[in-house]
């Protein structure tokens, strides 16, 4: 059963809010749901991403199910939302206890009013950063739709490998079946090449 990443960071001491370089990172909470809302809404947003919610309300619902996302703030402003989703790794033979929570998939969504500016960049790296140094993870992977070419860039920006390209593995709501990829970065790479970002404090 996936462990949400705000139980796992409360375990391990790491307190919220995180502050990045520019941008300051909080678990999601129901009062974000508006804001957030307001440009996932949006096709040029929805279209990448691996859902549309019908109103802020069941965006919030769903958030708050998964446990996985936080929301994104430049000064007081909500500006993007994350994803951090630990899980359980596979392991031959049933459940060990070395798989729990050895593994995360991270994603990221920048309201289009504040794009152009490297805040996707900003947040990929932090997502890292918390997966490998807060969270004491061992893999990070990030998906995407083949064509989402902003979002690829990122991934390699922040030093994500790309790991496979798989023919039309997803039904998209508009474009039918798409092609999807998977990247990935360990983290005894994620240590051999050093931070990506300033230290993020961790108190």
């Amino acid at each position: 059963m996936p462990t949400p990443f705000a139980a796992l960071a409360a375990r391990r001491g790491v307190a919220f809010p995180l502050r990045a370089e520019r941008l300051t990172l909080t678990p999601f909470a129901a009062d974000d749901a508006t804001a957030v809302f307001a440009f996932c809404r949006l096709e040029e947003v929805w279209t990448w991403t691996s859902g549309r919610a019908g109103s802020a309300d069941e965006l919030r619902e769903q958030y708050l199910a998964t446990g996985d996302r936080l929301t994104v703030r430049v000064d007081e402003a909500i500006i993007g939302v994350g994803k951090l989703a630990v899980q359980d790794a596979w392991s031959q033979g049933g459940p060990r206890e070395e798989a729990r929570n050895a593994q995360a998939e991270i994603g990221w969504t920048i309201d289009p009013a504040h794009a152009g500016r490297g805040y996707a960049t900003e947040l990929a790296g932090a997502l890292l950063e918390i997966a490998f140094t807060g969270l004491g993870v061992r893999r990070v992977e990030a998906e995407a739709f083949a064509d989402n070419a902003p979002s690829l860039r990122v991934m390699e920006k922040v030093g994500l490998r790309h790991e496979g390209t798989f023919r039309e593995e997803s039904l998209h709501l508009t474009r039918g079946w798409v092609d999807g990829v998977t990247y990935a970065l360990l983290a005894s790479e994620f240590r051999a090449r050093g931070r990506l970002l300033r230290d993020i404090p961790w108190t």
